[in-house]
């Protein structure tokens, strides 16, 4: 919460290493319940240092950092999945952010692959009778997805 309001909390943690701490927590956790409310948490945290430019900076310059969220973006479907991708867009929204995502062909191709299979998902739910709220939330990641694609190639 500290991290919402103040830019001042921001830099002490910042300074403490938290970055690097988080990105360590985010890889370790599991799938349980409990770990997937920390990665939540951890992962907002993130997302309320990178509203400040020159912490962001520190964010992108952490090794292993955009693989860490961009992970998380792919592995994750509910409400951690746009968590990571208000992260990834901030991270984008900064030419050092896209010059990182850029010099991975890897993540650039993962990227790309999510939005072809939510294209796919997005055109099958609608030939399908399924439940609306499904395909509004395949929609909703769809767009998601793109706008970040599109923030990374086209810069």
């Amino acid at each position: 919460m500290a991290t919402r309001y103040s830019q001042k909390c921001c830099e002490k943690l910042v300074d403490a290493g938290a970055i690097s701490t988080l990105l360590k927590l985010i890889r370790s956790v599991s799938r349980s319940i409990p770990d997937q409310e920390v990665l939540k948490h951890s992962l907002s945290t993130l997302g309320n240092l990178a509203r400040y430019p020159h912490l962001l900076e520190v964010l992108i310059d952490c090794h292993g950092s955009i693989e860490t969220i961009l992970w998380e973006l792919l592995r994750n479907k509910e409400e951690i999945y746009f968590i990571a991708s208000e992260l990834l867009k901030k991270i984008s929204s900064s030419r050092k952010g896209i010059d990182a995502v850029r010099k991975s062909p890897a993540l650039l191709r993962r990227l790309h692959n999510l939005v072809e299979e939510l294209s796919r998902k997005a055109h099958n739910e609608k030939r399908n009778v399924r439940g609306p709220i499904t395909r509004e939330n395949t929609d909703r990641r769809l767009r998601e997805a793109v706008i970040i694609l599109r923030m990374v190639t086209e810069g």
